[in-house]
């Protein structure tokens, strides 16, 4: 036996070390085990009797002992934890233990090895007096707890009862002072009891009626101590059954594993928890990142259907200026005269007509859509992080406080960079910058329509001009030699009029080429800047939450794969000293 608990010792021990990396709010249980592994030194079979102050905890221990050894009251006398350990002589002055328990003994604890503990009672007025019977529960190997008939089941009862299950502790239920009722009321009482247990904490105790106070007068009469009719013969018998079962240090053992596995699995289980809650905000960052690739194709849409309407102005502008030139550019047109205001005028009606505005409309409509493409995207970033945040706020007490402050701090930094990319369009910064580079665009169609197209106005005039011809370093001198009109009119001048037509049309057509791919490029470099703004946005503060959120979910597993291993471990031992018996 020595052997298992030299074993047992060490794995509590690591176990209560593995503890110190699932965060502080574990400390309270690193005690716990801390605590376990100190008695498993000693090995006392604990007894630990619980219940409400007045319930008569201490007057039931002394009836067990059928010695009136710890001392009694109407109002809460035990402020220690009172251990009682087996020898064959009381010890009546109790010696205060490093640990804080006030140790007696005494030769009717039940067994040789076995410890009753009284602890202060729950519900006292005194909080100390609650949080040190709370604090000792888990050290215990056998809990009886002591219900007052008089008040039975108080919601601290409850409370208590549950945490004692939770331990994995064996739990037996005494309802004292059963004195004071009559038969039938002690019937309703040990019904009510019963079922309150089963409803509220799905536990089936064994549940003993007894009047300690009678059982300690008549083990104190002449009678000899006949405590039979007190009920508390059959407590006794029960808690012999239970020692007779094994010895009490194989038990002990087995109870204080019971309590380390109970707190393995409860961290396992918190780890497996963690795990799903950061692979939730892996979900929730990965939905972000989503919107970012969504909103790039966005404007990726936004930028070709602009880019469509332009084209389509353009080249409307296009096939008006190619049917003008045909219309005017030619012999009957010429012959008849032109006037370079009225051709100016019809030029300007006829071909360039609504096509600046309709540029001018589109261009606006794509930065319109952008922008308030832009302004919807960015709201629902600082959305869906600020309820990130939120659900990180909610984890908080299962995660690790360090990693915890790093994460919470990226997505602060990650709500107060979309919330500055949102001031952005909403103040018109970047609506601005947009309109520049398109009011730039237009103005260097303006100008280049004025001087291109309008080109043709100047070519129409100066061919149309008696001796205009002459200008153009094409014509040949001996088609300058006679009258204009005769020059006009000649084959030779026919064929270089037609050249003449084809080389406008052939340089107007170069320079609508190249507004469509100014402006297409101007798109391109707009989409290009919003693209880069998103792209940054995801790898600038995006990536560090993922890295972040890595490191906590391979914590948390590596946590699980811990506590697993722990739970193997135990039920291993537990094997090897039950099979030893």
């Amino acid at each position: 036996m020595a052997a298992y608990r030299e074993r047992a010792i060490t794995l509590v021990n690591d176990i209560a070390t593995a503890l110190a990396d699932t965060g502080d709010e574990a400390a309270p249980d690193r005690k716990r085990l801390r605590d376990v592994a100190q008695d498993l030194t000693e090995m006392f079979f604990m007894v630990a009797v619980i219940g409400e102050f007045n319930a008569g905890k201490s007057t039931f221990v002394n009836a067990m002992l059928g010695d009136r050894l710890l001392p009694t009251g109407i109002t809460p006398t035990t402020e220690y934890i009172e251990l009682i350990r087996y020898n064959e002589q009381p010890q009546r002055v109790p010696v205060v233990r490093e640990d804080g328990l006030r140790e007696w003994a005494h030769p009717n604890t039940g067994a040789e090895g076995v410890a009753i503990v009284d602890t202060p009672g729950t519900g006292s007025v005194f909080a100390r007096h609650e949080k040190i019977a709370k604090d000792f529960l888990h050290r215990s190997d056998l809990v009886i707890f002591v219900i007052s008939a008089k008040r039975a089941f108080a919601e601290t009862e409850r409370m208590y009862l549950e945490l004692a299950k939770n331990y994995g502790k064996k739990i037996i239920l005494v309802v004292n002072q059963v004195d004071l009722l009559e038969e039938d009321q002690r019937q309703e009482v040990r019904r009510f009891i019963d079922n309150q247990v089963k409803q509220t904490l799905n536990l089936e105790p064994l549940i003993f009626m007894v009047s300690a106070k009678n059982a300690l007068d008549a083990a104190e009469s002449e009678l000899g101590g006949n405590v039979t009719d007190s009920g508390l013969e059959a407590v006794r018998a029960h808690l012999r059954g239970v020692y007779h079962e094994s010895s009490p240090a194989r038990q002990k053992l087995l109870s204080q594993l019971d309590t380390a596995l109970q707190l393995v699995r409860k961290y396992s289980t918190e780890s497996q928890e963690r795990t799903d809650l950061v692979n939730l905000d892996v979900i929730k960052v990965r939905d972000v990142e989503r919107e970012l690739q969504q909103q790039s194709l966005g404007l990726e849409t936004r930028m070709k259907e602009a880019g469509e309407n332009i084209r389509d102005v353009l080249e409307g502008v296009r096939q008006r200026g190619l049917t003008f030139i045909d219309a005017n550019l030619n012999i009957r047109r010429i012959g008849r005269g032109i006037k370079r205001e009225e051709l100016q005028a019809e030029f300007d009606e006829a071909v360039i007509g609504r096509s600046l505005q309709d540029i001018n409309d589109n261009a606006r409509d794509y930065v319109n859509a952008v922008v308030d493409q832009s302004r919807l995207y960015w709201r629902s970033v600082i959305d869906r992080l600020n309820k990130l945040q939120d659900l990180m706020d909610q984890e908080v007490g299962g995660l690790d406080t360090a990693i915890y402050g790093e994460q919470r701090e990226s997505l602060q930094n990650a709500i107060r960079i979309a919330e500055g990319e949102l001031k952005s369009y909403s103040s018109g910064r970047v609506v601005n910058d947009l309109e520049s580079v398109f009011t730039s665009n237009l103005n260097g169609f303006q100008n280049s329509a004025l001087f291109t197209l309008g080109g043709v106005v100047t070519m129409i005039v100066a061919v149309a001009t008696p001796g205009g011809l002459a200008a153009f370093p094409l014509v040949m001198p001996a088609l300058v030699i006679g009258a204009a009109v005769t020059a006009v009119f000649s084959v030779p001048m026919v064929r270089y009029l037609r050249k003449v037509v084809r080389d406008t049309k052939a340089a107007f057509n170069t320079k609508v080429d190249g507004l469509i791919e100014n402006y297409e490029k101007s798109l391109d470099e707009l989409t290009a800047k919003e693209r880069i703004r998103l792209n940054q946005y995801g790898t600038q503060i995006l990536t560090p939450i993922f890295s972040r959120l890595d490191v906590l979910s391979r914590r948390y597993a590596e946590q699980k794969t811990t506590f697993t291993e722990f739970e193997e471990q135990i039920k291993a031992l537990k094997a090897d000293i039950t099979s030893d018996a």
